[in-house]
């Protein structure tokens, strides 16, 4: 996984350009531009007329013209591009938003004077401590190889009775001194029984010492060990996250731990029907007209649940499905962990090289978790699958088969999110299975996840075909954008130029064959990803009847050059005929 800083860009503003269909049946005729519908059978329109939330005509300018009357009011783009609201379908945007609400540890600082430095500006910084423990977020995977740093500075005397955490910006990982070790009655003695998850998810020194570092089993440890998060905090952090969202043209995305807080335990998490996480701060904003995106919420749902699980999920849907902007209409599946040193829980095919014998988790039972996953499918869920390994991948279009042959083709489009290693056995299977491939491509680039932490420690054969967008287009799986945000940027375009141009922070990543065309990447923002949100009869592409949903850049995103779309600028943002961003 990949950490991009996110770039806010600055938008030009013309006056001209801010759109607001509003009340009194206003009617919006909108021209002059180059219009990106992706709607295939009418791709670029010279006309859109909107009426309240809707897209009422769309076609050439005077047919438009007529549809809407002399009254209506005219919008000239002057050229601009316009295009339907982007999608991201895998983003975690209240955990993004609650981020903003936190305090960064900033990457690249080598000794304890830099740390101790920092640590000393931000001594009244508010958005550091939580209820007494000094929480730092987004924290570079660099540091775990020098944890050595981290203890002469938040182990000294000082903090002998102060619990500090450093949350790793892929949030699987993190580390914790001494004193939050303690609060997460996390010791040596605990460790003697626990279970393999946290005993696998803890660090321990060559003499069998616990070091801090802590993932997954034992991350949730920790997290179960802060205070939880309130509604009124929650929301504050979806506007916050959406409101970042809305900057980048973003009007819809997929939400895919719903029913679990920020801080809140996931990888070993059984959450039933009353773990609402997310979902009443959701509602109450949609319910209040004051959600700037459609949502579709996701439950998580652990691995290794009874079938009856679902029945949970079921009731919560029942509870927050009743506003059109959001609801919840799936679940979400770890089918396994990381692939990036030293976590390593990610599933595959072979042993990790440094690691003889261990290939990740192998404990599934899968005649058990067939019976899970065909029952979220007859129940009408979305199954979404965290899957990074090869093995993970398999598992994952596995239980889907299983479902169909118990169910039938429900006609239900189930996703796998991340994919960053996939077996030439696999390909086929997604479009075969009616399984959407919702990729973070921004990843597909050469830099330190790609190499240094997997080279030499994951078998050579399952890195030639990283992140194989390529191969999955060629085998006419349906691809969709997602970011993962906050692991990496919510930007859209930043995801396009990657996955066009394979280029990192260290270069292309090889091989050629799996770049993939701005074409099909506009496609996986668009359309096919209001396929995979379970949104397309109502976003998704410019179409009479759909959401007014539109974004506005200062340049041509199909025409210019790839470095220059990277570089393209929101010039609005409409949501449901409103202007939720203006560029300044």
């Amino acid at each position: 996984m990949k950490r991009l800083t996110i770039f806010l860009a600055s938008t030009l503003a013309i006056s001209s350009f801010t759109v607001c269909a509003q009340q009194n049946n206003n009617r919006v005729l909108i021209y002059g531009g180059e219009i990106y519908s992706a709607d295939p059978d009418d791709p670029h329109p010279e006309a859109i007329g909107i009426e309240g939330k809707n897209i009422i005509a769309v076609g050439r300018y005077q047919d438009v013209l007529h549809q809407m009357g002399q009254d209506a009011k005219r919008v000239d783009l002057q050229g601009k591009y316009l295009m339907p609201g982007m999608i991201d379908t895998h983003a975690h945007v209240a955990d993004a938003g609650f981020q903003t609400l936190t305090l960064e540890f900033p990457e690249g600082m080598k000794n304890a004077g830099e740390i101790t430095s920092f640590v000393e500006k931000n001594k009244n910084n508010p958005q550091r401590d939580i209820q007494g423990i000094q929480y730092y977020s987004n924290v570079s995977l660099d540091y775990w190889n020098n944890i050595n740093l981290l203890d002469t500075v938040f182990n000294a005397p000082a903090y002998k009775n102060i619990p500090v955490v450093l949350a790793g910006y892929d949030a699987h990982t993190g580390w914790v001194n001494q004193a939050m070790l303690r609060k997460a009655g996390i010791t040596p003695e605990m460790l003697r029984t626990a279970d393999s998850r946290i005993k696998a998810g803890t660090g321990l020194t060559p003499d069998g010492k616990i070091n801090g570092f802590v993932t997954e089993g034992a991350w949730d440890r920790v997290l179960s060990s802060i205070p939880p998060v309130d509604d009124a905090k929650i929301a504050q952090s979806i506007t916050a996250g959406a409101n970042v969202m809305n900057r980048f043209g973003v009007t819809a995305w997929m939400e895919p731990l719903s029913n679990i807080r920020p801080l809140a335990p996931m990888f070993d998490a059984n959450p039933g029907r009353s773990d609402e996480g997310l979902l009443p701060a959701y509602t109450s904003l949609a319910k209040a007209g004051k959600l700037t995106a459609h949502v579709t919420g996701l439950a998580l749902v652990n691995i290794n649940a009874s079938p009856s699980a679902i029945d949970d999920v079921v009731a919560l849907r029942e509870r927050f499905s009743s506003t059109a902007d959001f609801g919840l209409a799936g679940i979400k599946i770890f089918q396994d962990g990381v692939i990036e040193y030293p976590s390593q829980t990610a599933k595959l095919s072979q042993p990790y090289l440094n690691r003889p014998g261990y290939s990740g988790d192998n404990s599934l039972d899968k005649v058990k978790y067939c019976q899970l996953i065909a029952k979220a499918d007859a129940e009408r869920l979305i199954v979404h699958f965290h899957a990074i390994g090869d093995r993970a991948v398999q598992e994952s279009l596995d239980a889907v088969a299983c479902a169909r042959k118990e169910n039938g083709d429900s006609h239900i489009l189930h996703s796998i999110t991340h994919l960053e290693v996939v077996s030439p056995q696999s390909f086929p299977r997604f479009q075969q299975l009616n399984v959407a491939a919702s990729m973070q491509l921004l990843w597909a680039g050469k830099d330190g996840a790609s190499t240094m932490l997997v080279d030499g420690k994951v078998p050579a054969p399952l890195l030639q075909h990283l992140y194989p967008a390529g191969e999955l287009y060629r085998h006419h799986a349906l691809i969709a954008g997602a970011s993962d945000w906050p692991v990496s940027s919510p930007n859209p375009l930043l995801a396009i130029y990657t996955a066009v141009t394979r280029i990192g922070e260290q270069g292309e990543l090889p091989p050629d064959s799996e770049k993939i065309s701005r074409a099909a990447m506009l496609q996986a923002y668009t359309l096919n990803a209001a396929k995979v949100i379970g949104r397309d009869n109502a976003i998704g592409s410019i179409a009479v009847g759909k959401s007014a949903d539109l974004v506005l850049f200062d340049r041509n995103l199909e025409k210019v050059s790839i470095e220059k779309l990277r570089d393209a600028n929101v010039i609005w943002t409409m949501f449901e005929g409103q202007t939720v961003y203006h560029g300044r």
